[in-house]
């Protein structure tokens, strides 16, 4: 079963099973398996071996803490790794179409843009263009 983990609602509710040792959280991800985990543990602590509950929820607000620390690292990697794809695909779609180009005046542009995309710096093309605009026309 998948989980909404960003409704509060449902992450409440979740929290309150793994305390209560009902919830199977085996197929989590990584973040949310570790972080479930250790309140089911704070749980059994709680019931078996006499820990408060003030100790527990102060407990479980580190781990809270941490397991929002490795979600946003892993979104933010996520979001790196989507931009570094983007920027494959745009560059092999600029690569295919100056293989295809005809003549100088369709290729440089095209020659530019790629260059500006491998390097990452905005505008290179424009100004190289506009640099070249005697020589070009």
């Amino acid at each position: 079963m998948k989980y909404n983990f960003t409704d509060k609602d449902t992450f409440a509710r979740l929290e309150d099973k793994a305390i209560a040792g009902q919830l199977d959280y085996s197929a989590f991800p990584p973040a949310e398996y570790r972080y479930f985990s250790q309140l089911a543990k704070l749980g059994w602590l709680n019931r078996h071996k006499g820990w408060t509950a003030e100790l527990c929820r102060l407990k479980q607000e580190e781990h809270r803490k941490a397991y929002f620390a490795a979600v946003a690292e892993r979104d933010e990697w996520l979001n790196h790794r989507r931009d570094v794809n983007r920027r494959l695909i745009r560059t092999t779609e600029l690569s295919r179409r100056l293989n295809f180009a005809k003549t100088r005046r369709e290729a440089l542009p095209l020659a530019l843009k790629l260059i500006e995309a491998l390097v990452e710096e905005p505008d290179l093309a424009e100004r190289i263009m506009h640099n070249l605009k005697e020589e070009y026309e």
